[in-house]
């Protein structure tokens, strides 16, 4: 949906409107339909969750992994990301848990 935005986007700002296609979207009275107030709403739904995402990026970047015939695999995280921040790296913990997995699967 949101692509579908961003395409009306582009053509609302360098296309001058003529008219509407009466169909699924706009009725023979040119006013919008049930169809299109659906996807509106989806579209704004989907404008917020990325939003959300953002703003949780920021606050946690992810880690980032590598991999060359030359050095092999390589992962580092930001002190800030979500992995630095959620839990300990203690031994038996979730993280270390994950952290072994993400090195077996890196090898």
């Amino acid at each position: 949906m949101l692509t579908l935005q961003n395409w009306l986007s582009f053509y609302e700002k360098n296309y001058v409107c003529v008219g509407r296609v009466i169909g699924r979207f706009y009725g023979e009275d040119g006013l919008p339909t049930p169809a299109l107030t659906q996807v509106e709403a989806m579209i704004t739904r989907g404008l917020e969750a990325n939003k959300l995402e953002l703003q949780e990026k920021q606050t946690f970047p992810p880690c980032n992994a590598e991999w060359s015939s030359a050095r092999g695999s390589r992962l580092w995280c930001s002190q800030k990301s979500s992995w630095n921040s959620s839990l300990a790296l203690a031994p038996g913990s979730l993280k270390h848990a994950c952290y072994r997995l993400t090195l077996q699967f890196l090898r």
